[in-house]
C-alpha cells in the first residue's frame, strides 16, 4: 500500500524547473526517441509549440551515460526550454539508474534500507538525473493538475542474447513483483509504462511482435495488466512496440481502460498532447499521434 500523504504535489508542474507563472499545464506524451539528438529537439520544440509544460517521455529514451550519442541527447534536452521526465525502457543504461535509485532509497529511508543494487524501484518522487531531465522510478507517483500519475518501466529485448550484457542488454529489464509492490495500489489516473499491457493490442502492426512472442514478453505485460487492474489506472500510455493506437482493455475492473501506444523516432504517431485535468488528448505536429482523439 502506498502512503498518499507521502505522494509528492506537482501542481501546474513547477517541480521540474519551468516557469511558475506559466499559464501552460499540457504534457506532451513522447514514444521511444533511442538518443536521437535532433528527434529530443524537434520534440521539445513541438511541447512549446503546442503549449506543454513538460514532456512525458514513456522509455527507450536513450539514457546511457559515458555513451557520446546519449549525451548529445541530453544537451538537446537541456537546451530545449522545458523539462523531461521519462520511464525507464530496455534502451537505458539500467545499472547506472539501478544505483541512482539505491541511493535515493538510502537517503529517503535510511531504517529498513533495502541495499538491492539491481533494483529499479525507487522513491516516490521522479529523479532529477541531467539538466531538465528526471528519471521516474519504477514505482514512483506524483501529481500533476489534481492528477495522479505512476511510473512502472521496464520491458524485454527481442534478442537479447545478442546484447552486451551490462551494456545493451541487463537482467532487470522487465517488470519484478518488487516493482509491482513499490507502485502499490493505491488509485491511479495514469499509468506511465514502456511495455503495452496486452500484446494483442500491438499485433501484426508491430515491427518485432513476431520476434518478441515469448513467455517472457508475455509475462512483462502481464504485469502491466497487474498494475493497472490494482490502481484502476483511467488511462494507460506506453511506448516500446514502435505501434501508435488508442485501444480499451477489460483488465477485470467494471469499467474498460484507456490503453494508447506511441510509435517512436518523431514519427507520425509518436507525440500526443494530454490535458490532465480532463485526460483529454489531441494530436501533437508532425510526430503527432494521428487519429487519436480522447
Amino acid at each position: 500500500m502506498v502512503n498518499a500523504e507521502a505522494v509528492p504535489e506537482f501542481d501546474n508542474l513547477t517541480a521540474f524547473g519551468n516557469v511558475t507563472a506559466t499559464p501552460m499545464h499540457q504534457v506532451l506524451l513522447c514514444g521511444d526517441i533511442h538518443s536521437n539528438a535532433e528527434v529530443a529537439a524537434r520534440v521539445s520544440a513541438a511541447a512549446l509549440e503546442e503549449g506543454c509544460a513538460v514532456v512525458l517521455q514513456v522509455g527507450d529514451l536513450g539514457w546511457r551515460p559515458g555513451d557520446e550519442r546519449s549525451a548529445e541527447m541530453c544537451e538537446a534536452v537541456a537546451g530545449g526550454g522545458v523539462p523531461w521526465v521519462f520511464v525507464d525502457g530496455n534502451h537505458e543504461h539500467l545499472g547506472d539508474l539501478a544505483s541512482r535509485a539505491a541511493t535515493h532509497r538510502s537517503q529517503r529511508s535510511p531504517v529498513g534500507f533495502d541495499p538491492d543494487p539491481d533494483g529499479l524501484w525507487g522513491p516516490a518522487e521522479p529523479i532529477q538525473v541531467a539538466p531538465m531531465l528526471w528519471w521516474a522510478a519504477r514505482g514512483s507517483r506524483w501529481t500533476w493538475c489534481g492528477t495522479s500519475f505512476g511510473a512502472l518501466g521496464g520491458a524485454w529485448s527481442p534478442g537479447w542474447h545478442y546484447r552486451q550484457r551490462g551494456w545493451r542488454w541487463f537482467p532487470r529489464e522487465t517488470i519484478s513483483r518488487r516493482d509491482l509492490d513499490a507502485l502499490g495500489d493505491e488509485p491511479l489516473d495514469v499509468l506511465v509504462c514502456h511495455d503495452v499491457p496486452a500484446r494483442e493490442l500491438v499485433g501484426e502492426g508491430s515491427g518485432f511482435a513476431r520476434r518478441g512472442d515469448t513467455q517472457i514478453g508475455e509475462a512483462n505485460s502481464a504485469q502491466v495488466r497487474v498494475a493497472a487492474r490494482r490502481t484502476g489506472a483511467r488511462l494507460v500510455v506506453h511506448g516500446h512496440w514502435h505501434v501508435g493506437h488508442s485501444s480499451l482493455l477489460d483488465t477485470g475492473r467494471a469499467e474498460l481502460t484507456e490503453v494508447v501506444g506511441l510509435a517512436a523516432n518523431g514519427e507520425p504517431g509518436s507525440l500526443a498532447v494530454l490535458d490532465p485535468v480532463t485526460l483529454q488528448m489531441r494530436s501533437a505536429g508532425s510526430g503527432g499521434a494521428g487519429s487519436q482523439q480522447h
